[in-house]
């Protein structure tokens, strides 16, 4: 291990330089390199020292010089501290936890969550649920929000502390481009939702609309009839929250619950469908026949698309002063919401069965495999890390902020949520199986957006003021989805302005803009016929490997190769708070395993998408390619940075693994200390790996 001191010349300055220059003041070619090294600005740094040196060239007094030459010099570090506060920062810590919150609770607690629990024991899959929100969840979170606060840099730059790695922060912008490509489709369904809601006749609840069948149920015949028409017929794309949305990840039909029908809940297929579900089938998305045939624009999700760009734009149009001030209402309402569903729900008739179901627990499933991989990959899918959000928005706090108890209360709020929503989603499924006959367990057999945008709305509009309960339910999802899309799309912003920071830093508004019009112009695709099965496609190969691989590359290159105890101490400088002996076990041992055992089960049960369609073997070649894309970018940038580095092999690799001299602290002062106190590397491998685990003496264990 090597223990050459770490050094960034452009922020250790007056001290190292001035020693350097005690015998000979004017060696312009030396200096220069060794103060400035590849500053911006030098031109105008390199006149202000030659003024100086030229002006005490005949003095004796070389202090004398030096006071001279500080006193411009501080004036001049203090512009450039300015200039790099206009990045911008959180108005207080409530705005930061708030934005935080906001990201990681998405739509994956509302339609996936409750099905989750419904067939891996009720109750009892909260067990591992929590248990892995506490064991990798959690730490893995605030390794991000660390990460981000101590460069001070979104995720494209923020892995700088091991150059071979720093192609991460390429695979997570990769991540965040493509999701939020699609994701904003999710955004323009609901808005249309809300949309319609507004109707005085709710049109999923008739069947006397110009789109629908023959075969065609409406909801009031439906509820008062002896068996409920839930057999659809039709694939549906079990889609989850990452960030929000997470992939699919359906890598079997029995593994992930891929039925191919919005729900089941009896032996014989119906040929009669509900009006619910041909207002979704044939006047929301209006599928065609298959992805050869993408169809015609739909004026309505167009119209609703831009819309959604558009609010989207205007939330984070000046970075974080404005996300900061939105967030306020965005990651508060959907609780007020949601506990005003909750309170009538749990006045309908079949809510208490409902909840039964939910928490009664069945404590013989946790014997099963299934169910504990069930309850990783939805912590992992569910939290957002790897994305870049956390890294991005955490880069825009106070360098000495303490986020320890901001991380943990996010990551219990984010449980608490699922928790939560579980609650309301189980009222309304213990009315819709009371009133048609069917057992809750029937009725919650089905997760994505068959339950949002089918089961839901059936529901809603069979209780007393119909359209308010569908403002109420669709005002919740808008809030939720918005908060994931704000930090989605501030990750990719703030990295176009990162990458350009001398150029773009005093027009993040135009970049916002010109951001937000490029993804609704390529996301009119998005809005033909043929859309259902592009998002299907999207959703199933964008981001379910790059996602696990990024983490994993992530705690291996922090906790093995900079080094665990060497990031603890960051932290410390940072924060003023030791990183416990289980944190590091945790980030060191219990996270990468359990990250390489969820990705050798995905590799190994996932299956093609399908949407009542079958994808060509071109177009799953193609998504395929897509979905290792982000990783492949991994290996592209360190292969890169081994070409840019100078020596042989090994000499390269070598340099290559130690930290650049972008790695240092975003806040100067605490930047020349940092330089003043170069960290040293234990001899052996077994000194190592004891100090990585377990760190010093006075640690505590937790």
């Amino acid at each position: 291990m090597d223990t050459s001191k770490h050094v960034k010349p452009v922020h250790n300055t007056k001290n190292r330089y001035l020693q350097e220059t005690d015998t000979n003041l004017h060696n312009d070619v030396y200096h220069k390199t060794l103060y400035f090294g590849n500053d911006t600005g030098f031109e105008e740094k390199e006149a202000l020292m030659k003024k100086k040196t030229e002006g005490c060239g005949n003095k004796s007094n070389v202090t004398e010089c030096r006071e001279v030459f500080d006193a411009d010099l501080e004036k001049n570090d203090n512009s450039v501290a300015i200039e790099e506060d206009n990045r911008g920062l959180w108005g207080n810590k409530c705005e930061f936890f708030l934005a935080i919150m906001g990201y990681t609770v998405g739509l994956g607690s509302v339609w996936r969550f409750p099905y989750l629990c419904s067939r891996n024991g009720g109750g009892a899959f909260l067990i591992p649920f929590f248990l892995f929100m506490i064991t990798s969840g959690g730490p893995l979170y605030y390794l991000e929000v660390c990460l981000g606060q101590f460069s001070g840099k979104s995720a494209g730059l923020a892995f700088e502390f091991c150059p071979l790695l720093k192609g991460i922060g390429l695979l997570q912008l990769i991540l965040s481009v493509t999701v939020t490509w699609y994701y904003m489709l999710t955004m323009a369904w609901i808005l249309y939702f809300l949309y319609n809601s507004f109707f005085p006749v709710l049109p999923w609840s008739t069947c006397d609309n110009k789109w629908n069948t023959n075969s065609c149920i409406g909801i009031s015949e439906l509820w008062t009839g002896t068996s409920v028409n839930t057999n659809y017929s039709i694939s549906s794309t079990d889609m989850d929250n990452n960030v929000s949305i997470a992939p699919s990840y359906n890598m079997s039909s029995e593994f992930y619950n891929n039925s191919g029908h919005f729900f089941n809940t009896t032996a014989t297929v119906l040929k009669q469908q509900s009006s619910a579900y041909e207002f979704w089938e044939y006047r929301v998305i209006r599928r065609s026949d298959g992805l050869d045939n993408m169809g015609n624009v739909q004026l309505h999700l167009l119209i609703c698309l831009f819309l959604s760009w558009g609010l989207t734009v205007a939330a984070v149009i000046k970075g974080v002063k404005s996300l900061g001030k939105v967030v306020y209402v965005t990651a508060t309402a959907p609780y007020i919401f949601i506990t005003i569903m909750l309170i009538k729900g749990l006045t309908l008739d079949g809510a208490l069965d409902g909840i039964i179901t939910f928490l009664k627990p069945d404590f013989s499933k946790l014997l099963t495999a299934q169910v504990w991989l069930d309850a990783a990959i939805q912590v992992y899918f569910s939290l957002g890390p790897s994305w870049g959000g956390l890294i991005t928005m955490s880069s825009y706090n106070p360098f000495h902020q303490k986020s320890f108890w901001p991380s943990i209360m996010c990551v219990m709020s984010a449980a608490f949520t699922s928790f939560y929503n579980g609650l309301v989603v189980y009222t309304l499924l213990g009315y819709m199986a009371a009133s048609t006959g069917s057992s809750v367990q029937e009725v919650a057999s089905q997760s994505g957006p068959g339950l949002v945008f089918v089961v839901f709305p059936t529901a809603l509009s069979q209780m007393p003021l119909p359209q308010l309960w569908c403002v109420l339910f669709f005002i919740i999802l808008v809030t939720v989805a918005f908060d994931s899309l704000f930090g989605l799309f501030e990750t990719v912003t703030s990295a176009i302005v990162d990458f350009f920071p001398r150029q773009l830093i005093s027009k993040r508004t135009l970049v916002s803009v010109s951001v937000g019009l490029a993804y609704f112009v390529f996301g009119i695709p998005l809005t033909m016929n043929g859309s259902i099965y592009l998002f299907q496609l999207a959703d199933w190969y964008f981001s379910t490997f790059g996602l696990l691989v990024g983490s994993l590359f992530e705690c291996i290159g922090l906790c093995w190769i900079y080094g665990t105890d060497r990031f603890a101490k960051d932290i410390e400088i940072m924060t003023g708070r030791k990183v416990c002996v289980m944190l590091r076990v945790m980030w060191g041992v219990f996270i990468p395993i359990s990250l390489i055992i969820v990705f050798i089960v995905v590799l190994a049960q996932y299956t093609t998408p399908k949407y009542g369609y079958n994808y060509s073997a071109g177009t799953i070649a193609t998504g395929s390619f897509i979905g290792i894309l982000p990783i492949t970018a991994v290996f592209l940038a360190a292969i890169v940075t081994l070409l840019r580095s100078k020596g042989h092999f090994m000499q390269r690799l070598k340099t290559s693994l130690k930290p650049s001299k972008e790695w240092i602290p975003h806040d100067r002062k605490a930047a020349e200390e940092y330089m003043e106190k170069p960290y040293t590397y234990p001899e052996s491998w077994w000194g190592y790996i004891a100090l990585n685990l377990r760190g010093t003496k006075d640690n505590p264990i937790f």
